[in-house]
């Protein structure tokens, strides 16, 4: 059975993460899988230890009881839900849970505090991003209801991206979106392929999908990216990435952290076989 991972930290962003995993796990039919890392509580090195290691269990219960609440409540609605805590760095633990679990897409949302709670959930999922070849949506702070009605799938067409267009045409037609493909052209940028040649393999593998084909040029390939998702509402922006070309720049640990916490716009990275 398909599966839809989703990471919670039960903060109100990742609610919409809940919501937006449930959908999805709806609409693929899949089992819903809510994961939530614990940390044990910094604690007082001066405290006992027995009263010390009350208080971590005691604050592991309170996280199991959260997450039981939830599923109970998506199971009541008819969707296969189950829930994990694991003790753990949060990274760590996701990419366990992705490697063993295999989901279809690993669904994440991050705090909005600007702090260094932001920060660190940045770096997860920039971490997570990195380490893993699974689907992983990312959700920005201050989006308090994600409905995906128009997708912007960045594309260099340079490469084959087929492995990322099939999930992402497939993932259109289950949320009834639409699928708009935009190469943005960097300022004295040079094309070693021709464009021409890949639009037309594009054409002929997904010939009768909903879809259009932008080119526009920019200082950069991801203040382009944002300006036109911005200037045409789009819901879902997509990157693509494999570790030799342009995009794999942006997933690096030096710049992830600014790519993930910058973007307000949702974003999905998938990835391309070399």
């Amino acid at each position: 059975m398909k599966t839809v991972l989703v990471a919670t930290d039960f903060s109100e962003n990742a609610k919409v993460a809940l919501q937006l995993a449930r959908e999805i796990a709806i609409r693929y039919q899949a089992k819903l899988l809510l994961v939530n890392a614990f940390h044990p509580p910094v604690i007082d090195p001066n405290m006992p230890i027995d009263i010390s290691v009350m208080m971590s269990q005691e604050a592991e219960k309170v996280a199991q009881e959260q997450l039981a609440l939830i599923v109970k409540e998506y199971q009541q609605t008819g969707v296969n839900c189950e829930g994990i805590v694991r003790v753990g760095a949060a990274a760590d633990v996701l990419l366990d849970e992705i490697k063993t679990q295999k989901p279809i897409l690993t669904l994440m949302g991050r705090t909005g505090t600007g702090g260094w709670l932001d920060k660190l959930f940045g770096s997860v999922a920039a971490t997570v991003i990195a380490q893993t070849d699974s689907p992983v949506l990312v959700i920005p702070p201050n989006v308090e209801k994600l409905e995906i009605n128009q997708i912007l799938y960045a594309t260099e067409l340079e490469h084959v991206e087929e492995d990322a267009l099939d999930f992402v045409f497939d993932f259109a037609e289950y949320l009834g979106a639409k699928v708009t493909l935009l190469k943005v052209k960097e300022d004295f940028q040079v094309d070693v392929f021709s464009d021409e040649a890949f639009i037309e393999a594009i054409g002929q593998r997904y010939a009768g999908k909903p879809y259009t084909l932008k080119t526009i040029e920019a200082t950069s390939v991801t203040s382009g990216l944002q300006h036109y998702a911005d200037e045409h509402d789009a819901d879902l922006l997509v990157m693509a990435t494999r570790k030799r070309d342009w995009l794999a720049k942006l997933i690096n640990p030096s710049i992830s952290k600014e790519m993930v916490l910058s973007t307000h716009t949702p974003l999905l990275v998938c990835h391309i076989e070399d």
